[in-house]
């Protein structure tokens, strides 16, 4: 009970709509998309120069060649820049695992106290015991 209470003034914390570790990342990311360049196709794809590499990014597949995107599922470096490009804030593509409400949603019940053991209802003293283990078939190989 203590942690969903503490968990939801947690939240109460938040500057934005995303946990403050999705916050950081995301900002990190948008330092390192800085040295970035950004070639647009003119649809959805985008291909962004990071140094020596190339990654490709298609915003309506959520996809960036260097999949961090879609491991982590904050955008990473080179979808910040595609997005940054496209006029869009990169915070609005972070998954909802973590945005505020769904975080609230896992704190959102409570387990009700109930009475300590010496105060439960006797009953017919019944043990229950647990299965007898059973013998498993054997394995046999092909020579």
């Amino acid at each position: 009970m203590d942690r969903n209470v503490e968990m939801r003034k947690f939240v109460d914390t938040w500057i934005l709509d995303i946990s403050p570790m999705a916050s950081l990342v995301l900002e990190e990311n948008k330092v390192y998309a800085r040295d970035c360049q950004v070639r647009f196709n003119g649809q959805f794809g985008y291909e962004i120069l990071d140094g020596h590499y190339r990654h490709i990014i298609d915003i309506r597949k959520k996809t960036c060649t260097c999949r961090t995107w879609q491991l982590r599922g904050i955008p990473c470096q080179h979808v910040v820049l595609a997005y940054q490009h496209a006029g869009q804030d990169p915070e609005d593509h972070v998954v909802h695992w973590y945005r505020k409400d769904t975080f609230m949603k896992a704190y959102n019940y409570f387990i009700q106290p109930i009475p300590n053991m010496k105060m439960w209802p006797h009953t017919s003293d019944i043990v229950i015991e647990p299965p007898e283990p059973k013998q498993m078939p054997a394995h046999h190989q092909n020579a």
